[in-house]
């Protein structure tokens, strides 16, 4: 089975869910690879099985600049054989606006056609202790979703 994780980071909060998503699908007896949005085309992602998207949110709600390329291609992407995650950090200051880009992320996937075969996940900043059972859980549904 191939699995991809798409990310990016400012401060590092990203890296932690990645390494934390990394280490889940492991336990489970899987292999992710991990590539940065901005090294990254759909066209890399035609045999992935599922795909997780990791995005931060900033300022207002923004989806990342280094992410808005694949953002936008998006919108012409079919990935109806795919099954998709959304998971991102987020700081709850923001009040509103917390998380956003990964509700966005989320319509966006949906509107290619992907299962999104998990509810997407706001991380309040770095992954922490409390956060490993929804990563163990978000993991385990998109699995469930392939198999």
């Amino acid at each position: 089975m191939q699995i991809d994780i798409i990310y990016t980071t400012i401060t590092g909060n990203s890296e932690t869910i990645v390494t934390a998503l990394d280490d889940e699908f492991f336990k489970q007896g899987y292999e992710a690879d991990i590539h940065e949005f901005e090294e990254t085309e759909l066209s890399d992602l035609n045999k992935s099985d599922i795909v997780v998207i990791v995005p931060y949110t900033y300022d207002k709600g923004t989806v990342p600049d280094e992410s808005m390329d694949f953002f936008d291609d998006l919108n012409t992407a079919d990935w109806s054989n795919k099954v998709c995650g959304v998971i991102g950090s987020g700081d709850k200051f923001y009040g509103k606006d917390y998380g956003k880009a990964v509700e966005k992320f989320a319509n966006q996937v949906k509107k290619a056609g992907a299962n999104l075969a998990t509810a997407p996940v706001k991380i309040q900043l770095a992954i922490d202790d409390d956060d490993l059972p929804t990563i163990h859980k978000f993991v385990s549904e998109l699995l469930a979703a392939k198999n």
